[in-house]
């Protein structure tokens, strides 16, 4: 039983990268049916106003 639900997990995870989803968190939750995928969307990158996104590095050495 437990490898069929590593199997679905394995067949969810490359239908996503196909897809070209490049991140992703999985969660197991009781609330969900049983087979059941709940999709969230999430509004942008963990790096948003980092000093790495905003061109700002705080070690950058000046020319």
């Amino acid at each position: 039983m437990v490898m069929d639900q590593v199997e679905e997990v394995m067949k969810m995870l490359d239908s996503m990268s196909e897809k070209g989803i490049s991140r992703l968190k999985v969660e197991v939750s009781k609330e969900v049916e049983a087979g059941g995928v709940e999709k969230t969307y999430h509004h942008g990158r963990c790096d948003v106003g980092s000093p790495f996104a905003t061109g700002k590095l705080f070690d950058l050495e000046d020319e």
